[in-house]
């Protein structure tokens, strides 16, 4: 009970975080001006961003039926899609909650083991680590001038005005940030090497050897070449839905297929903080990257940002409410004939 409460206590600071990043990005804008962008934007563009977002997650399915059945079990791709979408729909409420209510709606609608389903999900998010650091690798050095000019704008150029003592500052911060990071790692070493059963190290144990067998479960499966091909597919299609989003507003329209990669690479770094739906980190990093790095006003940028983020919210919501409502009608057509049987017997 202590443990949910603290839950919910933890989902709610963070949503308040999210929510207070929404404020502060966009107090002082012309929130008028944001309206009208809203208004005129060309929402056929927005439609096929839609399109592209649900097709992805389709395919998403497909290939997590692949590592299911490199397990030896059989599960159909409708099921899996299903399972998926009500994961998508649990983490707008819960984040990382996805991962947990996926397993189990595919465990009661094809009674595959949820254990099992369990590693082929920590073997797909490993993948799809390696997967988004390649696409910001790929950020870095297709756009490796413009960043650095960037950067040198930003953070650089700022340092080297500052004086002896901002100087002093940064090394001390820097020299403890290094202390701190050595400090953790051999602390962090000591507690896993025999952490008592039970306990917090014993289970972050089990989950880095869970990240390990992940990794091996794709090194021993078939058809990885088909396994490639569909996270190619994958962040191929969020790509789209970030770049057909730029042709959605007048202001965004000109840039280029690499500004796409970056809002990509940005976008999903934002998804990844511990906030509902990534709501504010999301928005902070994608207006912060089209204003600074591409030049774009406030109002124009703060609307793509808002337009993007609710292409996914809302796919995620239509197609996991239909989801669920599908697999609870299965799961009642799939009782009723044992209830008949007990009314008989």
């Amino acid at each position: 009970m202590k443990s949910r409460i603290r839950r919910y206590a933890r989902v709610l600071l963070f949503l308040f975080i999210g929510l207070l990043i929404l404020w502060l990005i966009t107090r002082g804008q012309d929130v008028e001006q944001i309206r009208e962008e809203f208004r005129q934007a060309r929402y056929g563009w927005i439609l096929l961003a839609m399109g592209c977002a649900l097709l992805s997650h389709f395919i998403r399915a497909v290939r997590w039926n692949m590592l299911i059945r490199a397990l030896g079990y059989q599960t159909k791709p409708l099921q899996t899609f299903y399972a998926v979408m009500t994961g998508y729909l649990a983490n707008l409420a819960l984040p990382r909650m996805g991962e947990i209510t996926r397993c189990v709606t595919l465990n009661k609608a094809s009674k595959t083991p949820f254990n099992v389903l369990a590693g082929t999900v920590v073997a797909e998010r490993v993948f799809d680590f390696f997967s988004l650091w390649a696409i910001v690798f790929i950020t870095i050095a297709t756009q490796f001038d413009f960043l650095k000019n960037f950067l040198y704008r930003i953070f650089w150029s700022p340092l080297l005005q500052a004086g002896a003592e901002h100087w002093l500052r940064a090394a001390l911060m820097a020299g403890a940030a290094i202390l701190l990071i050595a400090g953790a790692i051999l602390f962090m070493r000591r507690k896993l090497s025999d952490p008592p059963e039970g306990g917090f190290f014993y289970k972050l144990k089990r989950q880095l050897r869970g990240f390990g067998n992940g990794i091996k479960t794709i090194k021993t499966m078939k058809g990885k070449g088909w396994f490639l091909l569909y996270t190619v597919l994958i962040w191929g299609l969020y790509y789209l839905t970030v770049y057909l989003c730029f042709f959605a507003i007048q202001a965004t329209s000109h840039l280029t297929p690499v500004a796409g990669v970056t809002l990509l690479a940005v976008g999903s770094l934002g998804i990844l903080a511990p906030v509902p739906g990534g709501i504010g980190t999301y928005h902070f990093l994608t207006i912060l990257t089209l204003t600074e790095l591409y030049g774009i006003r406030s109002e124009p940028a703060t609307s793509y940002a808002y337009i993007t983020h609710a292409t996914q919210i809302v796919v995620n919501i239509l197609a996991g409410s239909v989801a669920w409502f599908m697999l609870s009608i299965r799961e009642k057509h799939q009782a009723t004939p044992s209830q008949f049987q007990e009314h008989d017997t």
